[in-house]
């Protein structure tokens, strides 16, 4: 008699299994009540304050024209933190898994660097430049950024594909396409003029200043229905961490898992540094802290996605409340870069051993 549930890709999962996903479901509520306090917090705690009566008058259309801009604002500045930490964290957790590489994240991919390059060529040249600051400009941003992430992905893979794809020659390939397109960036800020290329510049350090309720409909289009196929394809990617053979051998097919996720990756990435600019270590840190916290076999996407959401929200608020406001993105990196280090040291210390 089994004693299992069954899966849709032929796995049975037993007790210990069940117990396993509780505890992810358990501590993934955790993350997002304290996304939820955090929100709040952001809301009833800003530098200018209002009285939590009046954010409630305004949030219900009752408050004053000023207070429903501050009020406005500040959600906006929020869920964009949300929607962008939940992105960048899903799509790290995604390219970490099918590469089986700790250090894969979009980042490291050139995927971002990719998105980045096209989204400053929209902003610095002066056709592009003109129709971003008009009606749908967050849609072209989106649209050049998704092209550019593409594109830089595309070259990555194309460069190494050696009968198939190997987890390291993809990083390697990948940082060198990152170069490529980091270098592309600095030659079209010293060509832009120097208004375009100041914002464009804070822009990519990573930044939620400025950012309207306007720019949110393309990462939300994008971020719910990839939650929803994340869920779809967990069991597939859980096959997927044990490698391609034995992924294959459990009834999935690894290259049809890889190439869904690898869009989602992609997509993901892209329309958050549309959004945000390339807010750097979150792709990288949420997957990783993730599988930690959660005790998970491999990097969790929709764990990933939500303590991306907690990273960011929570270093924009810090960055808000520094003596001078800085960029989310240097905190992110902040934290982020001692991890990458921790990490690494961690490795060659197992690797010696």
């Amino acid at each position: 008699m089994s004693t299992g549930t069954s899966t849709g890709t032929g796995l049975r999962i037993g007790p210990v299994g069940l117990r396993v996903r509780r505890r992810a479901a358990a501590a993934t509520a955790a993350v997002l009540a304290a996304v939820v306090a955090v929100v709040v917090t952001a809301l009833l705690i800003a530098v200018l304050a209002l009285a939590p009566e009046r954010e409630l008058a305004a949030l219900a259309g009752e408050g004053s024209r000023i207070e429903a801009l501050v009020v406005d604002r500040r959600l906006t500045r929020a869920l964009a933190a949300v929607l962008v930490g939940a992105a960048l964290g899903c799509s790290g957790a995604l390219s970490q898994t099918i590469t089986r590489n700790p250090i894969a994240s979009p980042d490291v991919l050139g995927v971002t660097a990719g998105a980045s390059a096209a989204a400053v060529l929209v902003t610095v040249t002066p056709l592009g430049a003109g129709a971003a600051a008009g009606v749908g400009g967050s849609a072209l941003l989106g649209v050049a950024a998704l092209a550019g992430g593409v594109a830089a992905t595309a070259l990555v893979l194309v460069l190494s594909w050696r009968g198939g794809f190997d987890g390291y020659r993809l990083v390697l390939v990948g940082i060198g396409v990152n170069a490529l397109a980091l270098a592309a960036v600095a030659w079209l800020l010293t060509r832009a003029e120097l208004e375009d290329a100041a914002v464009a510049t804070r822009w990519m350090t990573g930044s939620l200043d400025g950012v309207r309720a306007a720019a949110l409909v393309p990462l939300a289009v994008v971020a719910v229905p990839a939650a929803l196929l994340c869920a779809v394809l967990a069991d597939r990617l859980g096959a997927l961490r044990l490698g391609r053979e034995v992924a294959l051998s459990l009834g999935t097919r690894p290259a049809r898992t890889e190439l869904q996720a690898l869009v989602l990756t992609v997509a993901l990435a892209s329309v958050a540094t549309a959004v945000a600019g390339p807010v750097g270590f979150v792709a990288f840190v949420a997957p990783q802290a993730a599988m930690r916290l959660f005790r998970t076999a491999g990097p969790p996407p929709l764990a990933g996605a939500a303590l991306g959401a907690l990273l960011v929200l929570v270093a924009d608020t810090v960055a808000q409340w520094l003596p001078a406001a800085l960029p989310v993105g240097i905190i992110t990196s902040v934290i982020g870069a001692p991890y990458l280090l921790s990490l690494m040291i961690r490795s060659l210390g197992r690797t010696r051993a």
